[in-house]
């Protein structure tokens, strides 16, 4: 992909790079974990967000995780 924005980035447990990437041009994101590469219709990353953001929410209620604070 040409000329990408970097959206945003982490170093993940494990030292694995983490980047979130744009390309206006062709209105597509990239995730990058790792040496693995998802591309994405920015629309669909939308969509994937939110499931992803729901599955966080199941996943916090059936672990230790929420009584951690």
């Amino acid at each position: 992909m040409s000329k990408q924005l970097i959206i945003s980035q982490a170093k993940l447990t494990g030292n694995e790079n983490c980047k979130v990437l744009y390309n206006k041009a062709k209105d597509i994101v990239e995730l990058e974990i790792g040496d693995t590469s998802l591309r994405l219709e920015v629309r669909n990353f939308f969509m994937m967000n939110e499931m992803m953001r729901k599955a966080v929410a199941r996943l916090v209620m059936q672990t230790e995780l929420h009584q951690v604070q």
